[in-house]
């Protein structure tokens, strides 16, 4: 089923046309976006306007244009900051309905906080995590607490990047004295939330909307980096926002639109969105905070999608969720998958003592594990690179971007060739990072060696540290020696990760 959501903003009016899978799966197939500044003025005057009203009704024109080319079941529409608090915002959906034939339901700053986290949690893995969840947009700043099962607070707050034009943009750039009074009313508009929420506990902070994206963009690019494709799952630090916003208040228009990814239909508008930022990372005592590429938009399409369902449980874990979509684009087999999954987790469950890593690095074997096929039916000889390629532009979801490349350096390495400094991608990779790689990667090729007829030979796997030797016990079915001959030959990367060496055995059970 073919459906569409549109976001009449304050700022921009953004369309995403999706095929949907069920309840939480769905792959955006086209977008349109706008930056019609409908707010502009209507803070101030509390009307829309008649220059970026006729922009955003010619803008809608478009969308609805798009969604019959693309044969559209159904278009969700919402409006919200500057159309709901406007006087004539009535009158401007209804000449919506009458010119575009779209449907447009106002909605308040409560349900569009509530969508936006729908839309963020099937993007960021907030399993366990307790994330505050930031969206910045025209007339609102959006703010969000909760962790992957429920939203515990949702709050609109008046410090939208137009609302704050309208009360501060007759200077450009900002005086002194304007400036401290704009950092002076975003604290007192939002301290008291975040503060309360801080006092709650906060292990996550991240940030959707196109001006959060503007922001995490330019800091990439001050770093000499190009994001792959999506933003999501960057992080970035608050230290480089600030040294950002600092440049960014230091100057006019002209001057912001020189700094990297800033274009000139943000510039009079970004450094306000860069103190709201700065203020709230600094209020709520974060380091660093993590780019999000799903919002309201992606929130209207997964709430139709359960609704349509009739859903009414939990939602799935979004990092194995996103893999598997993976694993079903490309072909691969998802059943081969995951008993190589399977074994992989064993023998890194089975060795702990021996590596150390963390919990989360094992979800990082798990993926790596599962996508470590995808690139086999495109170019067999050459496939672990192809995978890394395909991890790598996947598009996955509930990772952050240092987590996507460890899983695609896994998948590189899992097969031959051994971890080198001359390689680019793994000599960018900081010191703890490339120590991971090896010692996923060497799990990964013994695994992939107890795999090696890919018939499920070798059903399980379990691990014993002997006299100083780790010997792999596989439990095989019938004649495993094909298998057990590849994994002991896999062997040499996972032993000088561990510095441990390391028999491979037969443990027979029928």
């Amino acid at each position: 089923m073919r459906l569409a959501a549109i976001d009449i903003g304050s700022n921009s009016v953004h369309l995403i046309i999706a095929d949907t899978f069920g309840p939480h799966s769905f792959q955006v197939i086209d977008r349109e976006r706008e930056r019609v500044k409908l707010g502009a003025g209507a803070f101030r005057t509390g009307r829309l306007l008649p220059g970026p009203s006729q922009a955003a009704l010619s803008a809608l024109k478009r969308c609805a244009t798009l969604c019959r080319r693309h044969r559209v079941r159904h278009i969700l529409a919402v409006a919200t900051s500057a159309v709901r608090e406007a006087e004539n915002g009535v009158e401007f959906l209804q000449a919506v309905r009458r010119q575009t034939g779209i449907d447009a339901r106002l909605i308040d700053g409560i349900e569009e906080a509530r969508l936006i986290y729908r839309g963020v949690r099937h993007a960021t893995d907030l399993d366990n995590r307790r994330a505050l969840m930031l969206d910045l947009g025209g007339g609102s700043l959006e703010v969000m607490y909760g962790n992957a099962r429920r939203l515990i607070v949702s709050e609109s707050l008046p410090l939208g990047v137009q609302r704050l034009k309208d009360m501060f943009g007759n200077e450009d750039p900002l005086s002194r004295r304007s400036r401290t009074r704009l950092l002076k009313q975003i604290e007192q508009v939002a301290g008291p939330l975040l503060k309360s929420i801080r006092r709650k506990g906060i292990d996550l902070v991240v940030g959707t909307s196109g001006t959060h994206m503007t922001l995490g963009l330019a800091c990439l690019r001050l770093r000499g980096r190009d994001p792959w494709g999506s933003l999501n799952g960057y992080e970035i630090h608050a230290s480089e926002l600030q040294d950002l916003a600092g440049e960014l208040l230091n100057v006019n228009a002209a001057g912001r639109t020189r700094l990297p990814a800033i274009d000139e239909r943000r510039g009079d508008v970004i450094h306000f969105g860069a103190a709201v930022l700065t203020t709230a990372l600094r209020l709520v005592k974060t380091d660093t905070f993590q780019l999000c590429g799903s919002s309201l938009r992606e929130g209207m399409l997964l709430q139709e999608l359960e609704r349509i369902h009739k859903y009414r449980g939990a939602p799935p874990n979004v990092r194995l969720a996103s893999a598997h979509e993976l694993i079903a684009h490309t072909g691969a087999d998802r059943k081969r998958a995951e008993h190589l999954a399977g074994l992989a987790l064993a023998i890194f469950d089975g060795t702990r003592r021996l590596h150390r890593l963390e919990r989360r690095h094992r979800d990082l074997l798990e993926t790596a594990a599962l996508l470590d096929g995808i690139g086999r039916g495109m170019n067999y000889l050459d496939r672990e690179h192809i995978s890394y390629q395909l991890i790598r532009g996947g598009g996955l979801r509930g990772l952050t971007d240092r987590e996507i490349e460890i899983i695609g350096l896994t998948a590189r390495y899992s097969r031959r060739g051994s971890p080198k400094e001359r390689h680019r991608h793994f000599s960018e990779m900081d010191t703890d990072g490339q120590h991971v790689v090896r010692v996923l990667a060497g799990i990964l090729r013994i695994a992939l060696g107890l795999d090696r007829g890919g018939r499920g030979v070798a059903r399980s796997a379990h691990c014993r540290v002997h006299n100083g030797v780790l010997k792999i016990f596989a439990h095989v079915s019938n004649n495993g020696d094909l298998e057990l001959a590849a994994a002991r030959a896999a062997t040499k990367l996972f032993s000088q990760a561990i510095d441990s060496d390391i028999q491979v055995c037969a443990s027979r059970r029928d």
